[in-house]
């Protein structure tokens, strides 16, 4: 998907454009992930969020091998 990728390199630049465009698109499935691990919908939200929060801030560090969104999972689980 080319155009994650441009969408990636720009909030490693922070572009908040960008931002707002990763997180409608994994926000969804990443909120099942927090769910699974939090013990109420409330915390998971806030996991979701600090999870979120931690992409953007480490996203230019991801180097493209492997999944973006396993990646992202693994921020989700392990916050």
């Amino acid at each position: 998907m080319e155009d994650l990728k441009k969408i990636i390199e720009k909030c490693g630049s922070g572009d908040q454009r960008a931002q707002a465009k990763l997180y409608e698109l994994f926000a969804p499935k990443m909120f099942g992930v927090c769910l699974r691990y939090a013990k109420d919908s409330t915390e998971a939200e806030d996991n979701l969020q600090e999870g979120f929060i931690r992409v953007f801030t480490y996203v230019s560090k991801f180097r493209h091998e492997g999944s973006f969104e396993g990646w992202m999972r693994r921020i989700m689980v392990n916050e």
